[in-house]
């Protein structure tokens, strides 16, 4: 329902927390090398290879930055990747395709990278300046609500959105008090998350290593001014929901969330607890973003959110597989 974000800005997922914290659980992890393109220990510029097999059956290497999964290798998903901040670091573009000569890849993958971030043009005109080719392999799209007045964004709402997410939580207090409760356990908190997930999903939200992955970095975001958000939402005393948010740099991520499918007639809880979370954010002029992905069975972030911001993913080839492709017309 929004308007189209040109903004290139850094997002959480390329802070030094993040990747130091995803370097400290998956840089030894036996599927990847990993390369200190720079040389300087610096988390923000380091890559790995992974070797797997295109389409089932065609074996590859792929250059990743660190930070991202690719593949079967699949941590939490790290969203807007910004490739200008990767070449500065690098020292521009001829610098950065010096380091990558020396290193054996087919192809450099990209994931989740901001469309306005770098058009289809300068892709093309980047990949051709070194003799590769540039291959789109997702589009994607995630998903903002802005700063505005609480009132001016509920009339921007279809009428069984805000029904849904805002006003049957006046229903949802015939059941018993309602309380949002921060935990003060990170471990507890993500079983119940977990065991949410299990119930609804057939599976946990996270695996162990995700959970040590995300405590360390909630450790690590609060020094680079973030604050984290584990939050139940409980009715009569019961957990019946919980968010999982961070707060930086002027937005709040929703990162995950968990909640009891049916416990209350025509009340989503869900749906009240993420409500409740978006008028905060919008009273505390934070931007609430909602990031990628879709619901159970429906585009929920679709319908309750106010501005829309495209992600390709792209791979990078050279070599061989640049020919394979072509000769594909890809």
């Amino acid at each position: 329902m929004g308007a189209i974000e040109n903004s290139s800005s850094a997002s959480i997922f390329r802070t030094r927390a993040w990747v130091q914290s995803w370097l400290d659980i998956w840089g030894k992890d036996p599927r990847i090398q990993l390369i200190d393109l720079g040389g300087r220990a610096d988390p923000l510029e380091m890559m790995y290879v992974i070797r797997h097999k295109l389409k089932g059956f065609l074996p590859v290497k792929t250059l990743v930055i660190a930070g991202y999964g690719y593949a079967e290798f699949d941590p939490p998903r790290a969203e807007y990747s910004n490739l200008q901040s990767f070449v500065k670091l690098a020292g521009g573009l001829m610098p950065l395709a010096n380091e990558l000569k020396s290193i054996k890849w087919n192809q450099w993958a990209l994931p989740d990278l901001q469309f306005k971030a770098l058009t289809e043009q300068e892709m093309g005109d980047f990949s051709d300046q070194f003799g590769w080719r540039t291959i789109t392999s997702r589009v994607d799209v995630s998903y903002r609500v802005t700063p505005t007045s609480f009132a001016e964004y509920l009339n921007q709402l279809g009428d069984s959105s805000r029904q849904k997410y805002f006003k049957r939580r006046q229903k949802l207090k015939k059941y018993g008090s309602l309380e949002l409760i921060d935990s003060v356990s990170e471990v507890e908190f993500f079983n119940q998350l977990n065991q949410f997930h299990l119930t609804r999903w057939g599976r946990p939200c996270y695996s162990r290593d995700s959970m040590e992955f995300f405590s360390l970095f909630l450790k690590r975001i609060k020094d680079e001014g973030g604050v984290p958000i584990m939050q139940y939402m409980k009715v009569a005393n019961e957990i019946v929901a919980v968010l999982f948010d961070v707060i930086w740099n002027g937005v709040r991520y929703n990162l995950q969330s968990g909640y009891i499918e049916r416990r209350f007639p025509q009340i989503a809880l869900g749906a009240i607890h993420l409500g409740l979370a978006i008028e905060k954010s919008i009273n505390d002029n934070l931007v609430y973003d909602l990031l990628a992905g879709h619901g159970k069975h429906t585009n929920y972030k679709e319908k309750i959110s106010t501005q829309i911001i495209p992600m390709n993913s792209y791979c990078l080839t050279r070599g061989w597989l640049k020919d394979i492709y072509r000769l594909y017309g890809k």
